[in-house]
């Protein structure tokens, strides 16, 4: 049975939870057959039903498109080209994705006066408006392939939307759940996210924390991912859906971005729960549509975050926004240089250029955002505290030089909080470390050699530092 017919029947025979609000999940898979099992398994056995799901399997070239076809039937899945972007995807997805109106819903309607158990006429159902819940709510909830809500997520989301509109507050337009590593299930990956100056996607998390509720407060952020993001299905279309300059990554970041300055308020929902593998940032499937051939996806997180601050700040503070982008690349380059990692530099640099010398794109995009209903100081209680990129950019540069790639690229992403992933795919359950970093240089002991060679030289030659004169030779 596919999950529309599955929750159409629920709906008919049971008014859910939240009735006002009428859900849209979209999926969208890409080579994804090794995480799709537990996403849908996520989906269907939500104790909180979707009025209706449709998927998008952009070329997958696995057994992604049959694993959706055999759980949500033939007619709500679209096959999509294999360089279609995830916020292209879910613009197809959610344009065939009907409008459930309470004539598609009956529980939304006002009941009927005639009570079949006492054969007698209910007279004050008609007493009911017309609309019981109130006007329907249309949602979108937009899922990964690699990502995996428990059982309670949407309920969650849609109890923060409900507490919300009962204080009187209508502006919610996007609300997002807390991301766990899929492999460690109590690490923490994002509780809400947003953007330095420098482009760094900022957590405010700690390498490797662990979920122990200390996060678990429903607050107001700049951007949710799009792993689990439930947005407003009128506030998707005002905006314009996703950017396509924006094929992969940042795209949650400039959407909620622009629900900001539209007015709307973007929500993190910490009890609402939800797994994510980071299968393309994490290298674990190819990246195929931010361009002709396979990219990398450091290159494509770079380009993405410099064209995402570039088309969405204040005017007045674009030339300190392009200055700490070029700086700070420059200094990522030599710290990647240094840590031995050309490929890493090589993207920083592409990925730089690629945006910079395309200044019509910026142009055009800040020309389709307008300007924002915001004062400039609203926004900013929701960007990264001063001085904090500075102490991640240290410890990121420490990493380079004792670390291994894999750390090296996780926190150019994440800005703290990583899933380095275990060694095999398969294992269920990361180690945490307490002193990985020292276990990892003394591995690699050339640095510290260096390090020690040149302490011993200086305290040497220590005659030679000073206000004395050199003095040899005839």
């Amino acid at each position: 049975m596919s999950v529309h017919s599955h929750t159409a029947a629920e709906a008919t025979a049971a008014t859910p939870e939240f009735p006002r609000h009428v859900v849209t999940a979209v999926l969208v898979s890409h080579d994804g057959a090794r995480w799709l099992p537990d996403a849908l398994a996520g989906l269907l056995g939500q104790e909180r039903p979707v009025q209706y799901a449709v998927a998008a399997d952009t070329g997958s070239a696995d057994d992604s498109a049959q694993l959706l076809t055999e759980s949500l039937g033939d007619a709500n899945v679209l096959h999509l080209a294999r360089r279609t972007g995830f916020g292209q995807a879910v613009e197809e997805a959610g344009r065939t994705a009907p409008v459930l109106t309470p004539d598609d819903l009956p529980y939304l309607k006002r009941p009927s006066g005639w009570d079949p158990v006492t054969r007698q006429w209910r007279d004050d159902a008609y007493d009911m408006p017309e609309l019981p819940y109130g006007e329907p709510v249309q949602w979108l909830w937009l899922l990964h392939d690699d990502c995996a809500p428990e059982p309670d997520a949407l309920a969650q989301l849609l109890r923060v939307v409900d507490n919300e509109l009962e204080l009187g507050r209508d502006d919610v337009a996007v609300v997002g759940p807390k991301l766990r590593g899929w492999y460690d299930r109590r690490q923490l990956l994002e509780v809400g996210v947003t953007i330095a100056n420098s482009g760094r996607r900022w957590t405010g998390l700690d390498r490797r924390e662990q979920d122990q509720g200390q996060h678990d407060h429903v607050r107001t952020v700049l951007s949710v991912s799009t792993a689990g993001m439930l947005i407003r299905r009128d506030v998707f279309e005002e905006l314009g859906g996703f950017d396509r300059r924006l094929p992969l990554m940042r795209d949650d970041v400039d959407l909620c971005w622009r629900a900001h300055n539209a007015g709307h308020r973007v929500l993190v929902a910490p009890e609402a729960v939800v797994r994510h593998a980071e299968a393309a940032s994490r290298e674990r499937r190819a990246v195929d549509c931010a361009g002709r051939t396979t990219a990398s996806p450091h290159k494509v997180d770079k380009a993405g975050a410099i064209y995402t601050l570039l088309v969405n700040a204040r005017t007045a503070a674009l030339p300190w926004i392009l200055l700490r982008l070029v700086l700070g690349t420059l200094l990522r380059t030599v710290a990647y240089l240094v840590g031995k990692v050309p490929g890493q530099a090589l993207d920083e640099i592409r990925g730089l250029l690629g945006t910079l010398l395309r200044p019509e794109r910026i142009i055009a995009g800040r020309r389709r955002r307008g300007r924002s209903q915001l004062d400039k100081g609203e926004l900013r209680p929701l960007f990264p505290p001063p001085g904090a990129t500075v102490r991640a950019t240290v410890e990121q540069f420490a990493g380079n030089l004792f670390g291994g790639d894999e750390e090296i690229s996780a926190a150019g992403r994440h800005g703290g909080a990583v899933e380095s992933g275990p060694g095999g795919d398969d294992a269920d359950f990361l180690e945490i470390e307490q002193f990985a970093r020292l276990k990892r240089i003394a591995r690699k002991p050339g640095p510290v050699l260096f390090l020690v060679l040149l302490l011993i030289s200086l305290a040497a030659c220590r005659a030679l530092l000073g206000s004395g004169a050199l003095a040899g030779g005839a």
